[in-house]
């Protein structure tokens, strides 16, 4: 079975990182997969080669880059595509509707990681809907992302599939204290680490957690914040940081890719987020022993059990953050039975064990016309 991913650009986020260890996992003789790039590679693309997929890219050069789609068109159309697997971006949409005609196309999916927008708007640009109503399936992560969709935008609940995410337990451990070195960029010695893995965009709430951070500073002056992603607020989380007088408490770090080494160092993993769904940071967290607090959005209460395996605050308030990250640093063993019980939580419901074999099976039920 030939299945195409087709996208803007294979850039780190939750989409990208699933399909890669999706088509890690998967690669063989049953599964072969190819990486289409409409723009620009992005900076995943080279973990996709190098496990023997074929990557282009390159095929629109500017907007509305009519010949970009025959570009396209002409690379695919000798090839056998059983699944054309779509960002659910206006681009690849749009990409695979001129591609119809021109290019033996078996089905078309995508899958939403996504549940609503910063300001409360529509979700999905204009046209966009229409377009994803065409498709042979759609995945969503969640029930309750299922229902906010259909509900709220209007998807048609016939044609959605939920494949819950997973985390690589066996990837993200926990690790005792006693056996960990150092890490460079991690806390220092004595220093207790909080953290934060999220893009740098609006709808992650930096600036909550920044605020947060400067109150528990104030009571423990040991506490540490690491920020770990890129994106366009960087500038604005540096000045915010540096106006409140956090330099060397808050630390960026940027992307990072050694994160299964790198979080057993912090002793609890936050979200700020004012929208989320299922967030694999939070995942991560768990699955290596770590408490976590998050805002309470998406479907977040489908991943974490408040009280047992992290804590769950309002969005936006930044002292209940604050007292939330207290309560837990100032308790070693109630932290320690969280992180107990989270990593129990993955092991029993989101392995991406389990993932990858619902893909597994999805992909063959709609190769086979049952969507």
């Amino acid at each position: 079975m030939d299945i195409f991913f087709l996208t803007n650009a294979f850039n780190i986020g939750g989409l990208e990182q699933l399909t890669l260890e999706t088509m890690r996992r998967l690669s063989g003789d049953e599964f072969r997969f190819h990486l289409c790039c409409l723009k620009k590679e992005g900076n995943l693309a080279r973990e996709v080669r190098s496990l023997g997929i074929p990557v282009e890219a390159g095929f629109l050069r500017h907007k509305y880059d009519l010949p970009g789609v025959m570009r396209l068109a002409k690379t695919l159309r000798d090839k056998k595509i059983d699944i054309l697997f779509l960002e659910p971006g206006r681009n690849a949409l749009l990409a695979s509707e001129a591609l119809r005609p021109l290019v033996p196309i078996g089905r078309r999916i995508s899958a939403l990681h996504a549940t609503a927008k910063l300001s409360g708007e529509k979700l999905f640009r204009p046209g966009v809907l229409p377009l994803l109503k065409r498709l042979d399936g759609v995945v969503t992560l969640t029930r309750t992302q299922r229902d906010h969709l259909v509900s709220h935008e209007g998807l048609d609940p016939s044609n959605i599939t939920v494949i819950t995410n997973g985390v690589d337990h066996e990837k993200f451990r926990p690790v005792p204290r006693e056996d960990l070195p150092l890490h460079p960029a991690g806390p220092k010695e004595k220093e207790i680490g909080v953290g934060i893995v999220a893009s740098l965009n609006p709808i992650k709430g930096h600036g909550v957690f920044v605020e947060a951070a400067a109150i528990v500073a104030a009571e423990i002056p040991e506490a540490r914040f690491f920020i770990l992603g890129e994106g366009p607020e960087r500038a604005k989380i540096e000045d915010h940081v540096e106006r409140a007088g956090l330099s060397g408490v808050v630390r960026l770090l940027g992307n990072r890719r050694d994160l299964p080494s790198f979080l057993p160092h912090l002793r609890l993993l936050s979200l700020s987020s004012y929208s989320e769904t299922l967030p694999i940071s939070i995942m991560e967290g768990m699955a290596c022993g770590l408490p976590v607090v998050t805002t309470d959005v998406g479907s977040l209460r489908e991943l974490i059990v408040d009280g047992e395996t992290g804590l769950i605050v309002p969005p936006d308030r930044p002292e209940t953050m604050a007292s939330a990250f207290i309560r837990i640093l100032r308790d070693p063993e109630r932290a320690a039975r969280m992180g107990r019980a989270g990593r129990k939580r993955i092991e029993e419901h989101f392995t991406l064990d389990r993932t990858v074999r619902d893909y597994a099976d999805y992909f063959r039920r709609i190769a086979g016309g049952a969507a």
